[in-house]
């Protein structure tokens, strides 16, 4: 897909000095994917902890089982 994107020229001189002869359509590519992948766990984190606070709350297994013993764990 091809899209319009606004830049500042600062930022794309910036980039075009740092990037070693990357071309910028690249460097924005691999930017967005990146960030897209930090924002994916960052949502993660967060759904994690809602789900362990929740869990802390109101346990979802029945009484009795938190005394569990795993062959070999104590």
């Amino acid at each position: 897909m091809r899209t319009t994107v606004i830049i500042p020229d600062e930022l794309v001189e910036e980039v075009g000095r740092l990037a070693q002869g990357v071309p910028l359509s690249r460097f924005v590519r691999e930017s967005v994917a990146e960030r897209v992948e930090r924002l994916k766990r960052e949502q993660l984190a967060r759904e994690m902890a809602e789900g362990y606070e929740a869990e802390a709350r109101e346990p979802s297994l029945e009484s009795g089982w938190d005394n569990l013993e795993v062959d070999g764990l104590p």
